[in-house]
């Protein structure tokens, strides 16, 4: 027997979204091209009216599939977040959440099941509603520590996504690294992913390289180590850990990358996400120029007495 038409009433996280991406968020069950065809041949409806995949919804418009509510049960218990209190807040308010990441966990699952800033965070908070779910605003490898942040609503999430890929928000990282580089300076060497290491390398001539650019500015010293701190102005993935390296000043513990010198001295990469500084928008009211610092790791200290 089919089930019952779902209809639903778009919410503020799914509006301005599309048609297509709010239902194949809903219906995770449900094939790709089961979606596709329902909109293609009416049997999806907004406001009683047939509707374009890419059409982008407001909120309160009335959507009515081919999908009954089992559908949606099954994704609410497939997708059901395991508690863990584990994480330290920075900063939050009703759109933001600053979290402190430590160093080994991962910001996203790796696994259905897996361990992860943003499961922690979906527990923490006991989400469980399937029109939107709170989201990173860029990514820290799995061994960096520092400040990380969640979008907690759709519009905050576009906002903040426009601005980290503008370079609007400003990332700073605090690191140990071998060697005295100078007391400042700038970085700028396109870079490209060699996929066969999972690394990134500097672009060969010819080859459609992604601009980076990183500044830095030595803030102590021994000789034997120096403390930076660095500003991502690009936001490319290793792009500190491989800029660094190929100025000659790897981070010291970066196995990666760090050309045989360094990686012996640390059980890590000693780069930590040090602070975010976000920019004046009209959604993200009341956080112009706040600035959340997660404050250095001792650890990276000992390296420097």
């Amino acid at each position: 027997m089919k089930s019952d038409p779902c209809r639903f009433r778009a919410t503020a996280d799914q509006a301005d979204r599309r048609l297509d991406r709010v239902l194949r968020g809903l219906f995770k069950d449900v094939p790709l091209s089961a979606v596709m065809k329902a909109i293609r041949n009416g049997s999806v409806r907004v406001n009683g009216r047939r509707a374009a995949g890419d059409v982008r919804l407001s909120e309160g418009d009335e959507v009515s599939t081919r999908w009954g509510r089992e559908e949606e049960a099954k994704v609410s218990q497939k997708t059901a977040i395991r508690p863990n209190s584990e994480l330290s807040t920075l900063f939050t308010n009703e759109f933001l959440w600053c979290v402190d990441k430590p160093a080994g966990l991962l910001s996203q699952p790796d696994r259905a099941d897996g361990d992860s800033v943003i499961t922690r965070a979906w527990g923490i908070l006991g989400w469980e509603r399937n029109d939107f779910r709170p989201a990173l605003i860029g990514r820290l490898d799995r061994n960096v520590s520092g400040v990380e942040a969640i979008a907690l609503t759709y519009p905050a999430l576009r906002a903040l996504s426009d601005h980290m890929q503008a370079g609007e928000i400003t990332k700073k990282y605090r690191a140990v690294v071998r060697g005295r580089p100078p007391d400042a300076g700038e970085i700028a060497i396109s870079l490209v992913k060699d996929g066969k290491v999972n690394r990134v390398r500097p672009a060969r001539p010819g080859e459609n390289g992604l601009d980076a650019l990183t500044r830095f500015w030595r803030l102590d010293g021994n000789g034997r180590y120096s403390l930076l701190e660095i500003e991502l102005v690009t936001g490319r993935p290793h792009q500190a850990r491989a800029h660094l390296s190929l100025s000659g000043y790897p981070i010291a513990g970066d196995r990666k990358y760090g050309l045989g010198r360094g990686a012996e001295d640390a059980s890590r990469p000693l780069l930590h996400a040090y602070s975010l500084t976000f920019p004046a928008d009209e959604v993200l009211r009341g956080i112009e120029g706040l600035e959340v610092i997660s404050p250095m790791p001792e650890y990276f200290l000992s390296f420097l007495v």
